[in-house]
């Protein structure tokens, strides 16, 4: 897996079984990162695998602050 892959909000919803909206939220709540390209947003793949692995622990601004560790966790752990 590459460190730099990037998701469409609707891929980043389906894995989250939410809505391309939820995921745009999470993204101005600094609760997941990403960025714009060409008018569209992308969610960063560790960020998402982060939120994956935490939840609801998360603590946003500042992303996963749990230090948990795992390989896939941008959290620094």
């Amino acid at each position: 897996m590459k460190t730099n892959e990037r998701l469409s909000l609707f891929e980043a919803a389906k894995e989250l079984k939410t809505t391309h909206l939820k995921v745009l939220m999470l993204l101005k709540q600094n609760a997941l990162t990403g960025a714009m390209t060409d008018g569209e947003w992308y969610v960063d793949r560790s960020s998402l695998d982060c939120f994956l692995e935490h939840g609801a622990d998360l603590q946003a601004p500042g992303g996963c602050r749990t230090s948990c560790n795992a390989k896939s966790c941008s959290c620094g752990g």
